[in-house]
């Protein structure tokens, strides 16, 4: 059923209002284990989020299919709903049509990620190179019976690769993953031989002693504790009082140095989308300016409690796309050098006693990276805790680098180096 015969089945049954959000993803991937093909798939998938108003009442309903029984369910969904919540539904907008997406056919990633996988064979310690890549288009189109029909794109490449070492029976790992939009741009040769030189410099690990250290953190993990902050500034959660943000519009949290910015219209990054899942246009927009805290970030539903525009960040409730901290102007190995000693993170695990806080902004982190002296990298670390507050970790920082990296279609950042944190065997 297309969808002008969906909306006027939908007329002719007395449903008032009805909206469709059509989400399809076509993607190809492949996962490696030293250089065997361990799996290869193709997917092409569709599915529907449809939201419709009957005498007053919204009920929502996913399906993977338009049909009468979808409009037939959605009215019985309403006959036994309390509820007399009422939704917006999208009109008086610019309809936004998009080019179509490029096609990709990733064979020629398998030949040479194939021939790449040999590089273990220079490491006799590395026992096991996984290596995992996709690629994909995603399109999203909102249409309605108010004659609105939006549409948005976005293309993506997802690389994962894992090396296994193992030394006197004692085996470690090292993993690294990046999400860019174009391939062309990944050095697929570089990125396995550093996963696998860190792998091979982290089978020796240093026990440290409980202390303050000075730190690099890796880019990876700088974006997924920068993703949280989505959760810190979405403003349900300030006014519900669950957010360390709470009465610090406008207020200086963190370093001077520290811009953080919003840009979902950006092509070049990941999270890339013309509106959000509201239908709401995206923008640029400074949400940390100079560590200065500037903005609350709201869906429509919030936005009318305050009698403000929605800031379009309505993604599975209150979130972000392609938010980054401004990148500065030095390398990974100018930030070592300046270092000079102390520990450069690279992972963290989040577990039972180790999480980031939203609400009280506290910090706790089991980490794994390596021990730096003179501004090298000597050996790895056994596992620690790093202890800290979202605004000490801000604040500290010293020097930004220039490597801006995407791992999340919420959040990226460049690596930062921060002074004065607590690390605890």
């Amino acid at each position: 059923m297309n969808y002008q015969e969906f909306f006027t089945l939908a007329k002719e049954k007395k449903i008032t209002n009805i909206q469709v959000t059509e989400k399809n993803n076509i993607s190809s991937s492949l996962e490696l284990i030293n250089g065997e093909l361990i799996s290869y798939d193709d997917c092409n998938n569709t599915s529907y989020s449809i939201k419709s108003e009957l005498d007053g009442k919204t009920v929502k309903i996913q399906t993977e299919y338009l049909s009468e029984e979808v409009l037939d369910n959605l009215i019985l969904a309403a006959k036994h709903t309390d509820s007399n919540y009422e939704d917006e539904y999208l009109r008086n907008i610019e309809n936004i049509t998009i080019k179509n997406l490029p096609e990709f056919n990733i064979s020629n990633e398998l030949k040479n990620l194939r021939e790449y996988s040999d590089l273990r064979k220079k490491y006799p310690q590395v026992k096991k190179l996984t290596i995992i890549f996709s690629e994909e288009n995603n399109k999203t189109r909102i249409i309605n019976s108010n004659s609105v029909d939006i549409s948005t794109s976005s293309h993506l490449c997802k690389l994962y690769v894992e090396a296994l070492a193992e030394k006197d029976g004692i085996f470690t790992s090292f993993n690294q993953e990046l999400l860019e939009t174009n391939k062309n741009k990944i050095n697929f040769y570089q990125f396995i031989e550093n996963v696998l030189e860190k792998t091979i410099m982290s089978i020796e690990k240093e026990k440290i002693k409980t202390a303050k250290y000075n730190l690099i953190i890796d880019s990876a993990v700088v974006g997924c504790i920068i993703a949280k902050l989505a959760t810190m500034a979405s403003s349900c959660n300030i006014r519900e009082k669950t957010s360390c943000f709470e009465k610090k519009l406008n207020k200086k949290l963190f370093s001077d140095k520290l811009t953080i910015i919003e840009d979902p219209c950006n092509q070049k990054y990941p999270g890339y989308c013309l509106f959000d899942e509201e239908g709401i246009r995206t923008c640029e927009k400074t949400i940390i300016k100079n560590g200065v805290y500037k903005l609350e970030l709201s869906n429509t539903k919030e936005a009318k409690l305050k009698n403000e525009p929605s800031t379009g960040n309505a993604y599975e409730g209150i979130g972000t796309r392609n938010m980054y901290i401004v990148p500065g102007n030095k390398n990974i190995v100018n930030l070592l050098k300046e270092l000079n000693n102390g520990i450069y993170i690279t992972d963290y695990m989040g577990a039972i006693g180790t999480s980031i806080n939203t609400v009280t902004g506290n910090i706790s982190l089991q980490i794994f990276g390596f021990m730096v002296k003179n501004g090298k990298i000597v050996s790895g670390i056994e596992p620690c805790i790093m202890t800290t507050t979202i605004f000490e970790l801000l604040s500290n920082i010293r020097e930004i680098g220039n490597d801006l990296q995407f791992i999340l279609t919420s959040a990226g950042a460049p690596s930062l180096l921060i002074d004065n944190i607590s690390i605890a065997r």
